[in-house]
């Protein structure tokens, strides 16, 4: 483990030299190191963004490490990653992030160009596509900010309350959405990123399974046997996962339907903003559901 991080430091030194040469990636003329702000991913950039959004003073500038539609976990970091984050003030992250080498790594190496970076771990449990903990997010992040520029914390908390309603609105009209299509107690295997987000659907979760090259062929047929037994509709793959072919290679030998959704927000075209986000995922659950009941049901 010491030799892999090793690697992967030097890795980091190696993109922390050439980042003097990326002058392409220093931020925009009216916008200082001050005004920046890097996130650790798009869950993280979306609410940051709405709620510094307005602001009369100080203007932001909201830049994303992760793209979202990739594994957080499986990321190369870039040249221009870091020298994004040496020109920045601050950093907010997963709690999670912080036990992955490559963000520890950089965050280390950053701060030898950049000591007055701040690294910010925000700590909510869950899935942050449901709404509940998407409005809990809100409300961490808020007071992170609140307590890094305190001039405007009393506006950032008011963007928080409103935020929060919001989401927890759009909630409420998506479970309806669900509950009308009879979605309650449908039997379904799902990846483990994706357990959280399917279980608020109201399915029932009958086996989950993580990454398609973590699992091994007798895994795999155990996967096919429990959801044949049990009679399951869909099978729920995870788009930043990295493979969408585990669903469609188990629904060849049951009668279930295969489906993909994302834990991010902009892992699907359009889809940049958490209501967005959400409303896509359910609008593929609901479409793969018809296609069973209309097919198996």
């Amino acid at each position: 483990m010491r030799t892999k991080i090793l690697g992967g430091t030097i890795t980091i030194l190696l993109l922390i030299a050439l980042a003097p040469t990326l002058s392409c990636t220093q931020p925009s003329p009216d916008v200082t190191t001050a005004d920046v702000i890097m996130t650790g991913t798009s869950l993280i950039a979306g609410i940051v963004q709405n709620l510094t959004d307005g602001l009369t003073e100080g203007k932001r500038e909201v830049r994303n490490l992760i793209p979202p539609g990739t594994c957080p976990g499986h990321y190369d970091i870039k040249p221009s990653d870091v020298v994004a984050l040496i020109n920045s003030k601050v950093f907010i992250i997963h709690n999670w992030q912080l036990t992955q080498a490559h963000i520890v790594e950089l965050i280390e190496a950053v701060q030898n160009q950049n000591p007055d970076l701040i690294v910010v771990a925000i700590n909510v449990t869950g899935n942050w596509m449901v709404p509940q903990v998407q409005a809990q997010a809100v409300s961490k992040i808020a007071q992170a900010l609140s307590e890094i520029d305190p001039e405007n914390a009393a506006y950032y908390q008011e963007r928080a309350e409103e935020r929060a309603q919001a989401i927890l609105a759009e909630g409420e009209e998506v479970k309806q959405r669900l509950t009308d299509a009879g979605v309650e107690g449908t039997k379904v295997l799902c990846a483990e990123m994706q357990q959280g987000f399917v279980s608020w659907a109201g399915f029932n979760i009958t086996a989950t399974f993580g990454r398609p090259e973590d699992l091994t062929p007798a895994q795999v047929q155990e996967l096919i046997d429990k959801a044949r037994e049990v009679g399951v509709a869909l099978v729920i793959d995870n788009l930043q996962s990295g493979s969408t072919t585990l669903g469609p290679a188990i629904c060849e030998d049951i009668d279930a339907v295969p489906v993909t959704i994302s834990n991010f927000p902009g892992g699907f075209e359009d889809t940049e903003i958490w209501e967005k986000a959400i409303d896509k995922n359910v609008g593929l659950l609901l479409a793969a559901l018809h296609t069973w009941r209309e097919q198996y049901g």
